[in-house]
């Protein structure tokens, strides 16, 4: 359980530069088995057993520190370039991608040839085995609609990794894939078309991806949380596209405009299982409204309009994208899940009791749902939890709709702009003692 009292859990998109401290944990601890990774790092010097060093393009020595903490809190990286400071970065650091002990980062320098030409320059990191180590991936890079539209591919147990790029054309289902390989260090490109159904065709023209999943064996899934899953296994000679649609959005949302999936969608995929989640709010109904025609009298607060009081269920859906069909997992109601563990209570005073005095989620609103990272249907759920009592309060939470219950909660500071961390499992694969785990990033 997290701490009541400590101020480290920051939200994500930050303003500022300035990393954020580590929470305390035990120095005889391992460190975690998987995190939760900001999509920003920090430009900050900090140095740990995990930084590594590489030459940027312009010379310049450029650093990387990964500082990780234990679920639910939040692990980020830091970028330290000596005799540089934020202001000579367009912008914060982005994490592009990372598999099992790989971590592609990208930066945007104010001053340089890529500078001129407004690119990117990636970094690949690499945690083990021995010392982490950090290369500056060769130009040209192609030119990417989002982050979401680069892959990382592990090859040959771990030694070797793919950079597979989907990048759109003005052609229907029409994309040019490039794949950077660690093995000739250097880019190639095919064009790949789409052999996908007549009714996928004529409902997608195209995808804008979100996220990117792996689905094992070189194949690789680009996400459009809108409309579907591009899928394509990488590593053949002549690769074909192929569509996976998602499960219809839940009928909240299927009218109205649409702005960012992230608050509402997600899926994750772990040794070939995909995973969809999704979260609705919807209006409860109200027991309390009968017809006049059964009330013979009415006190003042009657007479009151009455505000609609919103509630939200979660649902899973899984599997396996060889096949053809999704499976359902769990539906749960924010009314269904029950806080049971007094600490729990504590650390949301919000939380009312219902008629029967069991404490549930029903006084708070949940958004930025993510799946665990379990390779079976677990029907556990990250999420961002907030409170409908206008108190600006927030938490991370951990539900698990199978059994409709809070498992771990965190307070968690909300000032503006939200975007979900991504679980990863980079942190088993940092080769530092407990002791040198625990002093990271001080």
């Amino acid at each position: 359980m997290l701490d009541l009292d400590t101020e480290w859990i920051r939200k994500i998109f930050a303003a500022s530069s300035q990393a954020p401290p580590l929470p305390p944990r035990d120095a005889a601890a391992p460190p975690p088995a998987w995190f939760l990774l900001e999509p920003l790092g920090y430009i900050a010097d900090h140095a740990n057993a995990t930084s590594a060093e590489a030459s940027s393009s312009t010379g310049h020595t450029f650093r990387v520190t990964v500082c990780a903490a234990d679920p639910l809190g939040l692990s980020h990286v830091c970028v330290h370039c000596p005799g540089l400071t934020a202001a000579d970065f367009s912008d914060r650091p982005t994490v592009v991608c990372s598999e099992k002990d790989l971590l592609v980062l990208s930066v945007v320098f104010i001053f340089g040839a890529y500078a001129k030409e407004g690119l990117k320059e990636y970094f690949v990191y690499r945690a083990g085995p021995g010392r982490p180590s950090l290369h500056l991936l060769p130009g040209p890079f192609p030119r990417v609609l989002t982050k979401a539209d680069v892959a990382l591919v592990p090859r040959d147990d771990g030694a070797h990794f793919l950079l597979p790029v989907l990048c759109f054309t003005l052609g229907r289902w029409v994309y040019d894939l490039h794949v950077f390989s660690s093995m000739t260090w250097a880019w190639s490109v095919k064009e790949v078309e789409g052999d996908v159904s007549p009714g996928a065709r004529a409902e997608v023209s195209h995808i804008i991806a979100s996220k990117v999943i792996l689905l094992g064996e070189g194949t690789v899934g680009w996400v459009d949380l809108w409309r579907g899953i591009v899928v394509c296994n990488v590593l053949e000679e002549m690769p074909v596209l192929r569509f996976i649609p998602l499960p219809p959005l839940m009928p909240g949302h299927r009218e109205g405009p649409k702005s960012s999936p992230w608050p509402i969608r997600n899926v994750s995929c772990s040794d070939g299982l995909v995973k969809y989640v999704e979260i609705e709010k919807h209006q409860r109904h109200d027991p309390d409204e009968r017809p006049f025609d059964d009330i013979d009298t009415l006190y003042e607060a009657d007479c009151l309009k009455k505000h609609k009081v919103m509630g939200w269920k979660a649902m899973t859906w899984y599997r396996r994208f060889s096949c053809d069909r999704w499976s359902k997992g769990s539906v749960a109601y924010d009314k269904e899940i029950s806080v049971d563990q007094p600490m729990h209570s504590v650390l949301m005073p919000e939380l009312t009791d219902d008629n029967a005095g069991e404490l549930t989620l029903k006084d708070m609103l949940a958004s930025y749902p993510v799946s665990s990272l379990a390779d079976h249907c677990d029907d556990v759920v990250y999420m961002l939890c907030e409170s409908k009592s206008g108190s600006k309060k927030s938490w991370l939470i951990t539900v698990d709709l199978k059994k409709k219950i809070l498992v771990e909660l965190a307070p968690f500071p909300l000032e503006g702009y939200y975007s979900p961390a991504h679980p990863s499992e980079l942190s088993n694969y940092l080769n530092v003692t407990p002791g040198e785990y625990t002093n990271a990033c001080l």
